[in-house]
C-alpha cells in the first residue's frame, strides 16, 4: 500500500485533488498510475483506463468504474498533461 504522502508528492496534487476512491477501492490502478507517472507509458495507460472498451470501460466481463473513479482518473490525466519541470 502506498502512503498518502507518497501519492501527493508523486502527483504533486493538493489534498483537494487526492484520488480517494482510487486509493480506497482501486489501489492497484493508483499504484500503476504512480509507477508510470513520469514515463511515456502513462499516456497509453490513461487512454486505456478512459476508453469505453478499455480497462475502465463497460466490457462484457466487468461493470467498469463508478462515476467518482472515472472523474478521479480524468482529473489525474489532466494533472499528468500539465507541463512539468
Amino acid at each position: 500500500m502506498i502512503s498518502r504522502e507518497t501519492v501527493m508528492q508523486t502527483l504533486k496534487c493538493s489534498p483537494y485533488e487526492y484520488p480517494r476512491m482510487l486509493d480506497e477501492k482501486f489501489p492497484h490502478v493508483l499504484e500503476n498510475i504512480l509507477k508510470l507517472w513520469n514515463t511515456p507509458d502513462a499516456e497509453p495507460y490513461f487512454t486505456d483506463l478512459l476508453q469505453p472498451n478499455g480497462r475502465g470501460g463497460g466490457r462484457m466481463d466487468r461493470d467498469g468504474f463508478p462515476e467518482q473513479a472515472w472523474e478521479e482518473i480524468l482529473q489525474l490525466k489532466q494533472l499528468y498533461d500539465k507541463p512539468r519541470h
